[in-house]
């Protein structure tokens, strides 16, 4: 009587077992299908949602989302991809151009109706705008400082030159008065 009821176990086990295996594969199926409908929605919340999730993600976790966006916005430009890619964007540093940014929103903006997401596109693309405008100038400040920075060095270099000249004339000068004095003394010896 031991004997079947191990065996009616295992049966249970293995069919437990199998069914859990089945509903991996499953949910494994439906993986990939969930994130690409994460970036298909473009409905206000759901975009406002997501630039909040990005907002608080840390840096490193931000930059991969953004990396892994930029390679599906590369081969999906659908409405739902381009803006999450730009709300992504806008909030991760060196992930992207932020002119291809502004260009994301003008060519969203005649796709859209809702009047809000226009609006908060709009100003969205005026504060990159700005970003990149300083961004520009602090790099032309830097070429600035470094231009200075190394026509400094080469006065330094000028000077250092210049003075190791003054003291080898300073010494013939004074090896040349020396020699005078020794002249101009009268003999001791004579």
């Amino acid at each position: 009587m031991k004997f079947p009821s191990r065996a009616t176990a295992l049966i249970v086990l293995f069919a437990i077992t199998g069914c859990a295996g089945f509903r991996s594969k499953e949910s494994a199926d439906t993986a990939p299908k969930a994130s690409e409908q994460k970036y298909a929605s473009y409905a206000f919340e759901d975009l406002l949602s997501f630039a909040a999730e990005i907002a608080r993600l840390p840096p490193a976790e931000r930059l991969s989302e953004c990396q892994q966006l930029l390679q599906r916005y590369q081969a999906d430009r659908s409405l739902g991809v381009r803006l999450h890619f730009f709300f992504a964007q806008a909030a991760t540093e060196a992930c992207g151009d932020i002119r291809n940014a502004s260009v994301i929103v003008d060519a969203s903006l005649a796709e859209l109706q809702d009047e809000r997401l226009k609006a908060l596109l709009i100003y969205q693309k005026e504060i990159l705008s700005r970003l990149d405008n300083e961004i520009e100038r602090r790099k032309h400040s830097e070429r600035q400082v470094s231009h200075t920075v190394s026509k400094e060095k080469k006065v330094h270099r000028r000077l250092k030159t210049q003075e190791s000249e003054l003291k080898e004339l300073q010494e013939k000068l004074d090896a040349l008065k020396a020699i005078e004095q020794r002249l101009d003394e009268p003999d001791s010896g004579q």
